[in-house]
């Protein structure tokens, strides 16, 4: 299993399936202190539309944002009734600072621990503001909406707040504009 963090701070997992086992599913499981892991997804093998010693691709991409170190790993059951536990992979978050799309809009999150009292602004890496709506997500994540789409190049997000400010930059690629 191969597993990787995407642009929008989420897990990425990657993995082919044992030319030798017939599988009929499998169950993606986290945990964030490596011992206690929760079910996530169950996939299904659809075992008519495998040929024997075929192997199989699978690609799984997590719905919750990565806010700590968390791990993952894979179970998988096979016809017979054997079952087969991967060891885990720890993912961490890269930055706290991501961009999210909601739809069509393309937003600034950044991750904090305490949204109280908070102020975010966002500038160019040469002081000139951008502005932006601003709001705290449920999960008090600070949620920043560019009045226009940003072009490629290097940004900064300024988190104040009464014990004081935090810097984060952030890229967007021209790829990925705003």
């Amino acid at each position: 299993m191969q597993v990787s963090i995407n642009a929008d701070n989420r897990a990425f997992l990657k993995w082919v399936s044992q030319s030798d086992h017939q599988t009929t599913r499998f169950i993606i499981q986290r945990s964030r202190d490596n011992e206690t892991f929760f079910d996530v997804r169950e996939i299904e093998v659809k075992r008519e539309s495998v040929e024997a010693g075929q192997q199989l691709q699978f690609a799984f991409t997590d719905s919750k944002f990565l806010r700590t170190t968390e791990y993952y790993r894979l179970m998988e059951y096979e016809v017979d009734g054997q079952s087969h536990i991967y060891s885990s992979s720890s993912l961490k978050p890269s930055s706290p600072v991501s961009i999210v799309k909601n739809g069509e809009m393309r937003l600034v999150r950044v991750m904090v621990e305490d949204s109280k009292n908070i102020m975010a602004l966002v500038s160019t890496e040469t002081g000139l503001g951008v502005p932006c709506e601003f709001e705290i997500s449920k999960a008090n994540d600070v949620i920043l909406k560019p009045a226009y789409s940003l072009s490629g190049g290097n940004y900064l997000v300024k988190l104040r707040s009464s014990t004081g400010e935090k810097q984060f930059k952030f890229t967007v690629k021209n790829d990925d504009v705003l």
